[in-house]
């Protein structure tokens, strides 16, 4: 279940257009979780994710006028948040580099599981982690994920594939014998 498909009632949805800053707090405790944590998972970088968090709900309170319902809200707000997010990894295409972790044993412990997922999808590329993440965790199909990018199907079909194959080569080489499916 996405944590964008929660509701707010009519009359928070109508005070926040009308820039009501109780309405747009309530708004932004309900959804600021799902927001910073699906543009950490694509971005890897707490910074970032913060900036880009605080910048995908200052664009969500000055276009809120613009979404016709509430019903719809949080997966307008994903939206803003997947688009913000794609535009910055693209903005900073340049700085992005692959960081030399230290390497570790993977144990059968679960926070060890999770630090070796982590690990793994910390070596993918970031539009390709992005479009891992969009279609195996958001469930968004090839072709949305295509065109938030402004691509073609075949590109989101590509960087899912090698996404994969790069999480795991570091899961499989970790000794952990995880697959990613």
């Amino acid at each position: 279940m996405s944590h964008f498909n929660l509701q707010i009632d009519d009359f928070t949805f109508k005070a926040a257009c009308k820039n009501k800053t109780a309405a747009q707090r309530k708004i932004y405790e309900l959804f600021s979780m799902a927001v910073y944590n699906l543009v950490l998972r694509i971005t890897h970088n707490k910074s970032d994710a913060l900036d880009i968090s605080q910048e995908v709900f200052i664009k969500v309170f000055t276009k809120i006028k613009q979404n016709k319902s509430q019903e719809s809200l949080g997966f307008w707000i994903r939206k803003i948040s997947v688009n913000t997010t794609l535009s910055h990894l693209k903005k900073n295409a340049h700085l992005i580099t692959n960081v030399d972790f230290k390497e570790k044993t993977i144990d059968t412990d679960m926070n060890e599981t999770l630090s070796s997922l982590e690990f793994a999808l910390s070596k993918v590329p970031a539009i390709s982690r992005s479009i891992l993440w969009l279609y195996e965790v958001e469930g968004l199909s090839h072709q949305e994920i295509a065109e938030l990018h402004g691509k073609t199907v075949s590109f989101s079909k590509t960087h899912l594939s090698r996404a994969k194959q790069v999480a795991q080569k570091y899961l499989t080489q970790k000794g952990g014998g995880y697959e990613a499916v």
